[in-house]
């Protein structure tokens, strides 16, 4: 059935499905036909179906963890805010804003004094490619604070989605800390000492959920007194922009895409503050829920497994059954997905294991019709060298 030409020849055949899809990557064109393939291998993971549809909305929420939007306050209010959140003793406070220029003389006297306090973490950008890297902070009137840098790991964080954090940024002599693994720091210690433990460059953000998740405030809330004090005692408070008010999706500024996005291919409205995203990156901290990931050198030899089981099987029935070829073709491909997806999220869900299948997929996708390109080459070969091939030999 399964002869040693076919075997062999499916390694050949595989190794051309795997460079096809090379040239499709890098191809500079726009063609129709390739733009679903590009999509998905540019910024598609399954795991975004994993928490856009089936992952928990109802997780309980996270009270470790206090949101106060600012929405349209200006700096003496949000030193108010800031000056009455201390007064409810909270363990660590997260400023994420940046106060680029001086404005009026008496609120920035109160806000500085409010950032300087030694339980405050305020935010700030890294340059890595400046020699040597070097954080962008807000105006100097303010003081040398305690700067975290905000940035989030993405190709382009208005248009990619965000599904990873560096903790912490180490290169030659400079040291940083990320925003969240600062608050990390003088929050629990030793949460902190297992996420340095970990020795990644690189973490996946485990999503615990939206806004909904986490306890939240609009900044006139806290200003007012119209909060409770032991929902803000020795927890971490996190100030920011949430939009006008919390959960308005009508202001873009600080909106980012995230697997949580409804729209799992072809996004088009981001679906997270960067506040948020903060606030789910503490809890996985937190809560030590890490996603581990397989090893790139581990993750393409399945992929070449699993390309090959399936040449093999395509081009037996490309030979032996050509007139419904593409009939079980198909149903192939579609129980493999099944399989396969059920087995990748099972690992993600129940040990946050990330197996990364999207270039298993796509080659089991395009290797139906890789085949007659093959067959093709075959057909050359043997015309011009007198070398047999399995099509050739059963014609």
């Amino acid at each position: 059935m399964f002869n040693a030409r076919l075997l062999i020849e499916s390694i050949f055949a595989t190794i051309l499905v795997f460079a096809v899809l090379g040239l499709f990557s890098v191809f500079p064109y726009d063609i129709k036909f390739l733009n679903p393939i590009k999509i998905l291998m540019k910024d598609f993971k399954y795991t975004d179906i994993y928490y856009s549809k089936l992952a928990d909305k109802d997780k309980p929420m996270n009270s470790e963890i206090v949101m106060v939007n600012i929405g349209n306050l200006d700096r003496g209010g949000i030193a108010a805010a800031m000056y009455n959140l201390q007064l409810a003793e909270p363990a660590v406070i997260g400023v994420d804003i940046m106060f680029y220029q001086q404005k009026d003389s008496l609120s920035d006297m109160f806000l500085r004094e409010e950032l300087s306090k030694p339980n405050v973490v305020v935010t700030s950008v890294l340059h890595p490619d400046d020699d040597p890297p070097s954080l962008l902070v807000s105006n100097e009137y303010f003081g040398d604070l305690n700067y975290a840098y905000a940035n989030l790991v993405s190709g382009d964080s208005l248009n990619s989605t965000i599904r990873e954090i560096q903790p912490f940024f180490n290169e030659g002599k400079y040291y940083d800390e990320a925003f969240t693994s600062k608050i990390l720091e003088m929050y629990d210690s030793s949460a902190f000492k297992d996420l340095q433990a970990r020795g990644n460059e690189t973490e996946i953000i485990n999503y615990y959920g939206t806004y909904k998740q986490f306890m939240d405030y609009e900044a006139e809330q806290i200003i007012y007194g119209e909060f409770d004090p032991e929902a803000i005692k020795d927890k971490i408070v996190l100030i920011g922009y949430m939009g006008n008010y919390v959960g308005d999706a009508s202001n873009l500024e600080d909106f980012k895409y995230t697997p949580l996005n409804h729209e799992v291919v072809g996004k088009s409205i981001p679906d997270m503050h960067g506040l948020t995203i903060h606030a789910n990156i503490l809890t996985m901290y937190m809560h030590r829920q890490y996603i581990d990931k397989m090893h790139v050198a581990q993750s393409f030899l399945l992929d070449f497994i699993v390309c090959y089981v399936h040449v093999v099987l395509f081009m037996f029935l490309f030979v032996k059954m050509h007139l419904w070829y593409h009939l079980w073709a198909k149903v192939i491909q579609f129980f493999t997905a099944v399989v396969l997806i059920y087995i990748l999220f099972y690992f993600y869900e129940m040990h946050h294991y990330l197996i990364n299948a999207t270039l298993i997929l796509i080659t089991v996708l395009i290797s139906v019709d890789v085949l007659y390109l093959y067959e093709t080459l075959a057909v050359i070969v043997y015309k011009k060298f007198g070398i047999k091939s399995y099509f050739i030999h059963d014609h």
